[in-house]
Order: C-alpha cells, then sequence, then structure tokens
C-alpha cells in the first residue's frame, strides 16, 4: 500500500459519525466531544492550506484524491493528531516534515474543507496535545 493509500486509508476514520469522547468542550453543550464537524478550521487557513498544496503536494497528488467516503471512511472514530501526524512525518515524500507544522495543519484544513466539513472562527491547532482533543 502505497504512502497515498494509507493516508487516504486512515483520513476516513478520523470523520466516523461515532465521535470520539474528549475532554474538550463545545460551547453549546458542556459536555459535548469537539469533532471535525465543529467548525475547527477557518476558511483563511484552508485557503492557506490550497496554496500550500499547490506548491508542495501537486506535483504527486490532486485535490480529488483526497475527496469522497473511501477517504473519509480510512480515518473514521481517530482524533485530528493522526492525519497530521501521518501528513507532517511521511510528506512531502521526498523530504518528510520539510513544511512548518502551521503549514501542515493547514493542509489539513484544506482537506477537511474539500470534504465539506464547515469552518468555524479558530485556526486548526498545529500542537498534537490539541489536535488529540478533536
Amino acid at each position: 500500500m502505497t504512502t497515498i493509500a494509507k493516508v487516504m486509508a486512515g483520513f476516513a476514520l478520523l470523520l466516523s459519525p461515532v465521535a470520539h469522547p474528549v475532554s474538550a468542550q463545545a460551547p453549546e453543550e458542556k459536555n459535548a466531544p469537539v469533532t471535525v464537524r465543529d467548525g475547527i478550521f477557518t476558511i483563511a487557513q484552508a485557503e492557506r492550506g490550497a496554496t500550500v498544496f499547490a506548491g508542495a503536494c501537486k506535483g504527486c497528488h490532486q485535490p480529488e484524491q483526497f475527496i469522497g467516503a473511501g477517504f473519509i471512511d480510512a480515518w473514521s472514530g481517530q482524533t485530528a493528531d493522526a492525519p497530521f501526524e501521518v501528513i507532517r512525518t511521511k510528506m512531502p515524500e521526498d523530504n518528510p516534515s520539510s513544511l512548518k507544522r502551521s503549514e501542515y495543519a493547514a493542509v489539513l484544513a484544506y482537506l477537511f474543507r474539500l470534504n465539506g466539513l464547515p469552518a468555524g472562527d479558530t485556526d486548526l491547532p498545529n500542537l498534537l496535545r490539541k489536535l488529540k482533543l478533536i
């Protein structure tokens, strides 16, 4: 299985309808877990991610590879740190971990946006301890 296939296979687990319970609190409900469906990135961040993707990823990948049920199902049930770390440690394939953490977070926000997830008022964090809460 290629690295991109593994990334695609894992992404959908993150988007599972079964929310991963966490201690972070949504404003509406005191004990509700925060999920990718709660607006965890901004439109501006996703746009920055599109720019990073065009420069660092598009030579090997097309955005269409990251859209759809197969891609979404792969990350179902996982927290946002999982795809972030896979992308950060494996991409770009010719120079893994060469981008800034903020750029990897922006790319992940872009992938979320491509899949129709809602944007919010706060950028997706680039720290694993915070991403583990989403």
